[in-house]
């Protein structure tokens, strides 16, 4: 039998590969949608701040909706993950997606360059990503545990799931640390409820 460990990384295996095998123009039209359900989300429209996260190419795109929110004055934040202090992930706001503000850290991923800690409130609102997501709200991250830490340190923020609708599923291998977002964001679903 299994441990939780070992049926969380065949779980990561099969999205991985399923992610990127995606179909680009099916791809694309998605992260349209995505973009379109972000936008109207009740939450990100009352949020002062939004914690976002740099995209890698086979995700749902978010950059386009990062310069859409900083267009209209919204403030964003990135994370800057630090690989020498246990995992530790910190949220740095940015003026704009220039060479100026972020470069490749830490896995190769855009990060803050700038140390602009954002300043969360009872408003803010945190888009997290996932390799998976059942329709309650559990979420299998990429195994380093970067945002169960930063999520358990922050309890209070609203968390939004963004996914595509083929990362949902049925259930999930569960730990006691896994944390839970409060709505998902498909291409189908513009998360206007609380899961439960």
């Amino acid at each position: 039998m299994l441990n939780i460990s070992e049926q969380k990384n065949i779980f990561r295996k099969h999205m991985r590969e399923f992610l990127k095998t995606q179909d680009k123009l099916m791809k694309k039209n998605a992260d349209i949608e995505i973009f379109k359900n972000l936008c109207v989300n009740i939450w990100i429209q009352q949020a002062d701040i939004i914690l976002c996260y740099y995209a890698m190419p086979e995700e749902p795109a978010t950059q386009e909706f990062i310069s859409e929110m900083l267009k209209q004055n919204k403030k964003i934040a990135l994370p800057k993950c630090d690989v020498n202090q246990n995992g530790i992930m910190q949220f740095y706001e940015i003026k704009n997606l220039s060479a100026e503000e972020i470069k490749a850290g830490a896995f190769g991923i855009p990060e803050p360059i700038k140390n602009n800690p954002a300043e969360l409130t009872s408003k803010s609102v945190i888009l997290v990503p996932a390799l998976a997501f059942t329709r309650q709200g559990q979420r299998l991250g990429r195994g380093g545990g970067y945002y169960d830490r930063f999520l358990q340190k922050y309890p209070e923020l609203h968390k939004i799931g963004v996914c595509y609708d083929k990362m949902l599923v049925q259930n999930l291998p569960c730990e006691l640390h896994d944390c839970y977002v409060d709505r998902i964001i498909t291409e189908f679903n513009r998360g206007e409820s609380d899961l439960i």
